[in-house]
């Protein structure tokens, strides 16, 4: 924690300040580690730890149940990470994710999470590789009102990249699949979406740690192939700081090699300027990392964009799903336009595309109906 904070805490008070000002995934396993030692915990601490350790029991019974009823469903992180940690510490959840190995298998398991109470919560939807691809946010209340509620996140995606200079990732070989190698390579990708926290280094070496050398050679040729080796080396860099198992030291040339690669990649984006533009755009809008000019471009650029035109180039459009639609009848995703209107319907239901922050009211009213007026033709992308 004092790695990624850049802060050394000589009070349990003070960790505690930290880590629910900036490192909240941590809370579960210092908590826990402290209660393994023999630390007396006070009300509140106790209570976040029983939250902590409640939530993990009630996912794994979700994921057993999924997993027993949709066969084609791979767990990402999350409980194959928990299982690697010592006994008696406990690892902060947020959610669940799963990718589909079909988009077939994604509408199963939501369907079946649907029929049992998970509400749809967000879309999100793009094209790569000529397909449309997808991720489907699921909810449901936590018992308690003061709590997140629970979550299930499944997509046909591995992983988006960067929208630039690193591809999305839609299929993994099967060798990749190894817990230790699968789940090391996700933690490394979402490091476009956000810095590296403290639990992330604990994940890491837990992960490499428990490799086989078959593994670790895989994961090589995967960093490779994906041009994460920076990404890598930052999170090796800041595991060599701790008292953490080290992971193996990334060769320099590796870097420089990726860097150049993604330099090229990225040029090449842009040979569409504007929606070239747009998913640059979005990426720093994604990663907290635009500046103010950046925004009011990137607010400009949304009012420009279709929604349907985004996403056939690559933009990212969120799904609002309505209230009302009926499921499509129709065994995959299905995108309609009409002007700059755009929405996708699903075995799951209706979701209204957005590319920017606002949505009309008026519209949202009329693709809420059992047929949006007037009616328009859909197509596959």
């Amino acid at each position: 924690m004092s790695v990624c904070s850049g802060e050394s805490f000589e009070e349990p008070a003070e960790a505690v300040a930290a880590l629910r000002q900036g490192q909240p995934s941590l809370t579960a396993t210092l908590y826990s580690a402290w209660a393994a030692d023999g630390v007396t915990l006070d009300p509140g601490t106790a209570y976040d730890l029983e939250l902590a350790t409640s939530r993990i029991a009630f996912y794994r019974t979700v994921a057993t149940e999924l997993a027993a009823r949709v066969s084609d469903l791979t767990p990402i992180k999350g409980l194959e990470v928990a299982d690697r940690y010592p006994a008696g510490l406990g690892r902060t959840m947020n959610d669940l994710d799963y990718v589909a190995s079909t988009e077939a298998d994604l509408w199963r398991a939501a369907n079946l999470l649907i029929d049992d109470g998970w509400d749809l919560h967000t879309g999100t939807f793009a094209c790569f590789d000529d397909r449309l691809h997808m991720m489907v946010s699921l909810r449901r209340p936590h018992e308690s009102r003061f709590v997140l509620p629970y979550g299930v996140e499944i997509a046909t995606w591995w992983s988006l990249g960067d929208l630039a200079g690193v591809r999305p990732l839609t299929a993994m070989p099967q060798p990749w699949r190894a817990p230790a190698v699968k789940n090391t390579l996700m933690l490394l990708f979402e490091r476009f979406e956000q810095r590296f926290r403290a639990r992330d280094l604990i994940d890491a070496s837990l992960l490499v740690a428990s490799a086989s050398e078959d593994e670790l050679a895989t994961l090589t040729g995967a960093l490779t192939a994906l041009g994460l080796w920076p990404e890598y080396a930052e999170l090796a860099a800041l595991v060599a700081r701790t008292s953490l198992p080290p992971l193996p030291p990334p060769p320099r040339r590796n870097q420089l090699d990726t860097r150049a690669r993604r330099a090229i990649r990225s040029a090449a984006v842009l040979r569409r300027p504007l929606t070239g533009v747009a998913r640059h755009l979005q990426r720093r809008n994604i990663k907290g990392a635009s500046a103010r000019i950046e925004q009011r471009s990137w607010a400009v650029a949304a009012e420009r964009l279709s929604a349907g035109a985004s996403v056939r180039s690559g933009v990212l459009a969120f799904g609002l799903p309505l209230d009302g639609a009926p499921r499509s009848a129709a065994p995959t995703a299905v995108l309609h336009e009409r002007g700059r209107l755009a929405w996708v319907d699903t075995p799951v239901g209706r979701f209204l595309l957005t590319i920017g922050d606002e949505v009309d009211e008026d519209t949202v009213a009329e693709l809420s109906g059992p047929e949006p007026r007037p009616a328009s033709t859909g197509a596959h992308p």
